[in-house]
């Protein structure tokens, strides 16, 4: 019985103590959040060129953008063998975000640019500032608050051309910024 009990107590420490973010997380993480800044950049691009297409690229972007995501995610998961407590964390936040972004386009003609806009920029935003507060990375959550201030910014600012800007300098401050630290970060 006392082989149990000191058994017991030289668990507890070590399994007290959370394991940190590992290096392939974070390299995962980074070329996510690359991934879908890249894909958002080029669909308000595109959509700002091309108004009349009613949604239709941020429809091919997040599907491309979520089967690439899907395939590597697939691939890292495959390979990984340890996972951390944030790691899985900020890996739920992330399927949580993509079926948000995968829906909110779908809305375009029914609600307008006015509305889903801002949606997808306060979504942009709460999943960085998130994850940002698990990884404990203040480039995370100051991006995640950028992208809220554009998002309100965006319900001021109906006109679609700039609520394209507002999404593309979104894009680059809760998604491409964090995403090239999330990167440099996993090198060390």
């Amino acid at each position: 019985m006392s082989t149990t009990t000191t058994f017991a107590a030289a668990q507890l420490p070590a399994a007290g103590q959370p394991q940190g973010i590992t290096t392939q997380e974070l390299t995962t993480n980074a070329a996510d959040y690359l991934l879908w800044g890249t894909a958002l950049s080029a669909a308000a691009v595109v959509q700002a060129a091309a108004p009349h297409l009613a949604g239709l690229s941020f429809r091919v972007a997040i599907a491309g953008a979520g089967v690439a995501a899907f395939g590597w995610h697939f691939y890292r998961g495959w390979r990984q063998h340890e996972r951390s407590a944030q790691g899985e964390a900020v890996r739920l936040l992330r399927l949580a975000t993509w079926v948000l972004l995968a829906v909110l386009p779908a809305l375009v003609p029914r609600l307008g640019w006015a509305t889903v806009l801002p949606l997808m920029l306060f979504a942009l935003g709460t999943r960085t500032f998130v994850a940002g507060g698990i990884l404990q990375h203040r480039v995370l959550i100051f991006g995640g608050a950028a992208a809220w201030v554009l998002g309100s910014l965006a319900l001021r600012f109906q006109a679609p051309a700039d609520q394209m800007i507002l999404l593309l300098a979104s894009a680059a401050a809760a998604l491409l910024l964090p995403g090239a630290l999330l990167r440099s970060a996993s090198r060390r």
